[in-house]
């Protein structure tokens, strides 16, 4: 027996052609084993790849890199709602409700190709001086070029450094990430370019399987709040500056909400044939 799922090929946060971070988005059509999830984002090769699994009137999302599950993916979600309002399995008009392992994440359209992802902000903890210098270590910036840091629930560092030109001259020690007690190190810097964006960031992942992010949609959950109270502020935009780049709009609301806004550009539309498995274990 074979089952059919759809695939979709998504250049997601996109900032003009050939940016954002290529995502690819699989609606199933009946749940899929854990294993052939994983095995599957490696055959793709992509950053990120989501499985959507309809659940009543809500989705179920699955987030996995060539190498590892993650509990939630902003890119892989906008990819998530650009394939279901594509294949007309909810209306434009209608909001969707996604189901993960961090919580639950509301996606509409938001004029054009905007998709709008509403989600709660993600608390942090403050790094004290000894750790965020041996962090920033780790990307290669010099002592004493660090601002302040903390550390995310996803164990990932984030430090702030003086300039742009700074953060474009990192050179993660990939490594010594592998071994450090932490997840990652992004790093961020004010924009003092007018009418540019609010700040700048790079991520480097490589336990996750993503030596360096496109495009960061889920390290904005921690990191918005933060610029948001310096610059006394609740819209914002930040710029990635990875070799494809991509851009992330943010609005802050109370209740310690928010909302990640961005565009997606579909790339490539196919059928996926599965050989079904007897005994399948649950979504």
């Amino acid at each position: 027996m074979t089952q059919i799922h759809k695939v979709l090929l998504a250049d997601s946060l996109v900032d003009g052609p050939f940016s954002g971070a290529p995502t690819t988005a699989v609606y199933l059509g009946e749940p899929l084993e854990r294993f052939k999830m994983a095995s599957l984002a490696a055959e793709f090769g992509t950053l990120e790849t989501v499985y959507i699994y309809p659940h009543s009137k809500s989705f179920l999302l699955r987030f996995f890199t060539p190498t590892t599950e993650l509990k939630i993916g902003i890119n892989a979600c906008q990819a998530a709602a650009h394939i279901i309002y594509e294949l007309g399995i909810r209306p434009p008009s209608e909001p969707l409700v996604f189901l993960t392992q961090d919580g639950e994440i509301t996606a509409r359209l938001d004029g054009g190709a905007v998709i709008s992802m509403e989600m709660d902000q993600e608390s942090v903890t403050p790094l004290d001086e000894a750790r965020t210098e041996a962090c920033g270590r780790l990307v290669g910036i010099p002592p004493g070029r660090i601002q302040w840091g903390f550390l995310t629930q996803g164990n990932l560092a984030v430090v702030a450094v003086e300039d742009r030109e700074t953060l474009k001259r990192l050179s993660p020690d990939v490594s010594e990430l592998f071994r450090a007690e932490v997840n990652g190190v992004a790093a961020t810097a004010l924009s003092r370019q007018a009418g540019d964006c609010d700040y700048y960031l790079r991520s480097f992942r490589p336990r996750e399987g993503q030596t360096e992010e496109h495009v960061s949609g889920s390290v904005n959950r921690s990191l918005a709040p933060r610029w948001a109270d310096i610059l006394r502020k609740t819209s914002l935009s930040a710029r990635q500056l990875s070799r494809r780049g991509g851009l992330v709009r943010m609005e802050l609301s109370e209740g310690g909400r928010m909302a990640i806004k961005g565009r997606a550009r579909i790339i490539l539309r196919a059928d996926m044939n599965l050989e079904s498995v007897t005994g399948a274990r649950p979504f």
